[in-house]
């Protein structure tokens, strides 16, 4: 039933950057959530620039929760983490600080990871 749906903050899917928050009506099986794009560095320019990092409301499909998933746009290559949040509209809230301190761990660690292997390789 229509009821069961939730109402949840949307920014359309492409990566625009500019983001008109208005809400939508999520399909059956969809939870209200973020999409957090990082782009990733690639081997031939090692710079991870954060500034392009995109954090968006959006419908996401609960199988896809807090999935990582690798996408290409043009020439560049994102990371896209989905995260799921519960209730209508409870993703009006977009942090203020340009990037969380676990997820910019996790992305310097990654990259010395990366770093490392090429080293090793």
């Amino acid at each position: 039933s229509a009821g069961s749906r939730a109402r949840c903050f949307d920014c359309g899917a492409g990566p625009g950057g500019g983001c008109a928050h208005s809400v939508t009506t999520c399909g059956e099986g969809e939870r209200c959530g973020f999409l957090e794009r990082t782009p990733q560095a690639s081997v031939g320019q090692l710079k991870l620039n954060l500034t392009l990092r995109q954090h968006q409301p959006a419908c996401v499909a609960i199988h896809r929760c807090n999935q990582v998933e690798t996408e290409s746009v043009g020439d560049l290559t994102y990371t896209t983490l989905r995260d799921c949040c519960v209730g209508d509209l409870c993703n009006g809230a977009v942090p203020s600080s340009p990037a969380p301190a676990c997820v910019l761990a996790a992305a310097v660690t990654t990259l010395t990871w990366l770093l490392a292997g090429l080293w090793i390789g």
